[in-house]
């Protein structure tokens, strides 16, 4: 067959010279409404080449359109999945659970998609396709048909899918999950002013999909994020609190503030997150603040004033409150979140809990959460709702941690589940069978779309350089790319975050149904299995399965 033409799932990532991996052929994929369904075509040609010498325009490989149709009443679109240079793929401590640990070109980046491929003899190349459920579906199977089409109607290849629709909707989303947005490396890009109208609609936008594939808090930044900065250096203002200095007295303006929490709203984010209140690693300094001080806008809080001077203390005990009026007075109080410091360590232990000490009783009870990787400060009781890094979950859970998040960056690379580029997709998917089984109350990343470079020393171009310039593994520092409209263009990891919030949500769907001790009986495939952070199936086809028997035994109890 000159033409190899294979449906396959989302979690693959085909490589040129590697084609899918050895799994079943997907022939069947169950979707609920207002749900969006996921899967691949992968492709290859093992024919001649054709030069046709008389036509001047007859290029050298084949061409193909290709339709994806069907009785499916919804949307349906196609992207190319293309490829990203990747020049660091992992960590020296990785495992062997990765498409390579060498350089080279990764398939990531989903772009637009004109309906003709060039086919390129003996490579494999995919597809990535799309089906939007409409909120009103009818139940039952939908044939789906993929069909390559040469030039003069000639078909080269034609596959069928069924898409079997459940005629309810999932329920929705319990678990809390935020991918950090970094305004400022969106007005940086663009190169439009911070908070003009541009930048307003570009954060837009980018809001937009992070809410479209799971996202239900948001980062906001009422000062500068103090994250990823060398000491000494700044990142681009982005405040949304005005300051007004006079003497030792400060004056509040909340107007940006407010724009932002409407926009987020109307968008449909349910939770907010203040931008954390010190800095990374310990708390030892503020964020970055700048003020309009003796007629001119200065900074008056950063990298030269040491918390341990007392006046970013004094400052906080007059906005502190102010800002709890205007998180009551803009009705999200009670959905607020708040960061003191992130990831600090034993080893600056004492000055993170004098910061959460000063802060606490200005917060009226609302929940402080920071990421951590070591259980002392959980069992100490500085922390109370701890982030823990999946990596070391497992002693916070040990030590009784209920209600508690999950995260995971760099660190995060030996055994757990995580998304970077050069790791298969089940492998970032599993997360939510694990979120589900222990009842994690949310799940945070910090790099929806950082593209600066580690401590923020320059700018990157986040289509060359995936990995904040040799420091993460590729792929750790955002999970969109910035188109050239304004609008995110999705990396094929974002569909697979949304497919990880779908299988929680299924999950407690069917527990509401039929009881938890069914649903772990299922998940863990009659005590087969014993599904941890650190260790969970591998390859697509458990997950796979674990869907379609749920969505099956949830469409018998409707």
């Amino acid at each position: 067959m000159e033409y190899e033409v294979r449906l396959i799932s989302a979690m693959e990532k085909v490589l040129p010279h590697g084609g899918p991996l050895p799994v079943r052929p997907l022939e069947r994929i169950t979707g609920f409404r207002a749900q969006s369904v996921f899967f691949q075509i992968a492709y290859c040609f093992r024919g001649e080449y054709f030069l046709n010498q008389t036509l001047a325009q007859a290029p050298r490989n084949p061409v193909a359109d290709v339709t994806v149709e069907g009785d499916f009443e919804g949307g349906i679109s196609v992207r190319r999945v293309d490829m990203v240079p990747v020049l660091r793929p992992c960590e020296d401590n990785h495992d062997d659970e990765y498409i390579s640990d060498r350089p080279g070109l990764y398939p990531d980046i989903l772009t637009p998609f004109n309906g003709r491929v060039q086919i390129i003899r003996n490579q494999w190349r995919a597809l990535w396709v799309e089906c939007v459920i409409p909120a009103d579906a009818c139940g039952g199977d939908h044939k789906l048909e993929v069909r390559f089409t040469a030039p003069d109607g000639t078909i080269l290849a034609s596959r069928v899918l069924t898409l079997h629709v459940v005629p309810a909707e999932l329920p929705p989303q319990r678990l809390i999950h935020t991918e950090w947005l970094h305004a400022d490396c969106l007005a940086d890009h663009y190169g439009c002013p911070v908070f003009s109208e541009r930048h307003w609609e570009i954060m837009e936008n980018f809001l937009r999909k992070a809410h479209e594939r799971g996202c239900n808090m948001i980062y906001t930044p009422i000062f500068t994020p103090a994250l990823d900065t060398l000491i000494g250096g700044e990142r681009t203002t982005v405040q949304l609190v005005d300051v007004e200095k006079d003497g030792d007295t400060y004056r509040f303006g909340f107007d940006n503030f407010h724009r932002w929490v409407e926009m987020c709203r109307k968008i449909g984010f349910t939770y907010f997150e203040m931008a954390h209140l010190f800095s990374q690693w310990g708390a030892i300094y503020p964020p970055k603040v700048v003020a309009q001080a003796d007629g001119e806008e200065k900074r008056i809080f950063g990298w030269d004033t040491p918390v341990s001077d007392g006046t970013y203390s004094a400052f906080l005990r007059q906005f502190l409150p102010r800002l709890m009026e205007e998180l009551h007075r803009a009705g999200i109080a009670d959905c607020t979140y708040f960061h003191v410091s992130d990831e600090p360590t034993p080893q600056n232990a004492d000055t993170y809990k004098a910061a959460v000490d000063l802060v606490t009783p200005y917060l009226e009870g609302a929940p402080i959460i920071d990421a951590l990787g070591d259980v002392s400060f959980y069992n100490s009781g500085v922390v109370k709702k701890p982030i823990a890094g999946t990596d070391t979950i497992h002693d916070f859970l040990d030590a009784g941690m209920e209600n508690g998040w999950a995260y995971y960056c760099v660190t995060q690379c030996t055994k757990v589940s995580n998304r970077f580029i050069a790791q298969p997709g089940y492998r970032t998917r599993i997360l939510g069978v694990q979120l589900y089984k222990y009842g994690i109350e949310g799940f945070l990343h910090w790099g929806y779309n950082f593209y600066n470079c580690q401590y923020s020393l320059h700018k990157i171009d986040p289509f060359r350089v995936n990995d904040a310039e040799d420091t993460f593994p590729a792929g750790d520092p955002f999970i969109v790319y910035p188109g050239e409209d304004g609008q995110p263009v999705e990396s094929m990891r974002l569909p697979l975050m949304a497919d990880a919030m779908y299988d929680v949500r299924l999950l407690e769907m069917l527990e509401n149904l039929a009881g938890r001790e069914f649903v772990m009986d299922l998940v863990e495939k009659h005590g087969q299995l014993d599904i941890r952070f650190d260790d969970y199936p591998h390859g697509p086809d458990y997950l796979r399965d674990l869907w379609e028997t749920a969505a099956e035994e949830v469409e018998k109890r409707l």
